[in-house]
């Protein structure tokens, strides 16, 4: 039911999604200075302020900070950094990581900036995407976890429970950099006109199908017959088909075999030692390697490089083997070499 009520939410228009699903309201506590925090009310788009915290005054009370209508309801709570307490840089990466943006960026954070993936949390957003080039630009932002989780403990020890967004002032509004962490959902669902949706849907689709499965057996009756008058032919068919498939075969094995021996050759001289083939695949004049790799993000460079080879790019997103800590990658090129056709 989740997987159908996710599809068909995202199917629907922007106005006709309020019907369904609103944004649970958030406690805004936007950082000043090292002690103060500006608290705020954000509900259906209006924001209401509560006032300031003394991160060192203790006397300070949460049902003092929430509007009266919001007591005992759920909520979240953002945090919200200036941007002199982060590091926000760009990036180029390949178009081919667009939809893995946050698993590569962890990858290579200890190369872009002074942190590891493990003492910082991080967070990006496609801010270009050259199509000519197959690139996309990032906007990348860090920040130390010692610093939220100080402000966390101090927040804490305020009576002011979990936070589950972590944003950036001036920055992207979907950056959270504890996505990863958090696991509490940012909407909650109106069920009634969902359940009437599917209701209507479920019908919608019973009606026609009866239908069709009614066809479907009159087409199933109508080729048994077809199949028995014109056996004969379809044996001689099927022969026929059968040897112009192995004529084929035999001649895309003898155009592909110098050039499959050709890149074989090549490639043999480019991977590095660290680096191991699972699978490689010619196709006319495009070429795929599957692998693993200790640096897979290097290979891109390296094929490129050659000739040989051209439009080098990553045809689905670098993952982690969590048994031996090597990159999977599939890569996919064009060839240029003379036999290619």
């Amino acid at each position: 039911m989740r997987w159908w009520g996710e599809g068909l939410y995202n199917g629907l228009p922007n106005p006709a999604r309020k019907l369904f699903r609103t944004e649970l309201p958030r406690l805004l506590l936007q950082v000043q200075d090292e002690r103060t925090l500006e608290a705020a009310w954000l509900q259906d788009g209006k924001k209401q302020t509560c006032g300031r915290i003394n991160l060192q005054d203790t006397d300070t009370s949460l049902s003092n900070l929430l509007p009266k209508h919001a007591q005992r309801k759920p909520y979240q709570v953002e945090l919200c950094l200036g941007k002199a307490q982060v590091l926000a840089l760009q990036h180029y990466f390949p178009e081919a990581v667009k939809d893995n943006l946050q698993q590569v960026l962890s990858y290579q954070l200890d190369r872009l900036t002074p942190f590891t993936a493990d003492n910082a949390l991080f967070d990006a957003r496609v801010a270009q995407h050259d199509k000519g080039r197959k690139e996309i630009l990032a906007d990348i932002v860090v920040v130390p976890k010692l610093v939220v989780e100080r402000l966390s403990r101090q927040l804490s020890e305020l009576g002011i429970g979990l936070i589950q967004i972590v944003s950036v002032a001036g920055a992207h509004p979907d950056i959270n950099l504890l996505a990863k962490q958090s696991g509490a959902t940012t909407q909650q669902w109106s069920r009634v006109p969902l359940y009437f949706f599917l209701g209507a849907l479920a019908l919608s689709l019973a009606i026609p199908l009866g239908y069709k499965y009614r066809r479907v057996d009159q087409i199933d009756t109508a080729l048994a017959e077809v199949r028995k008058s014109s056996a004969e032919q379809l044996s001689i068919r099927e022969k026929l088909v059968e040897a112009e498939d192995a004529l084929k075969f035999i001649e895309d094995k003898r155009n592909t075999m110098p050039m499959a021996l050709d890149v074989v050759e090549k490639l043999s001289a480019l991977i590095p030692d660290h680096t191991w083939l699972e699978r490689l695949g010619i196709q006319g004049g495009k070429l795929e390697i599957r692998g693993e790799s200790a640096k897979a993000l290097t290979l891109i460079d390296s094929l490129e490089e050659a000739p040989e080879f051209a439009d080098v790019r990553f045809k689905s997103p670098v993952t982690r083997n969590k048994d031996n800590g090597r990159d999977r990658f599939h890569i996919e090129a064009s060839l240029e070499v003379s036999n290619a056709e």
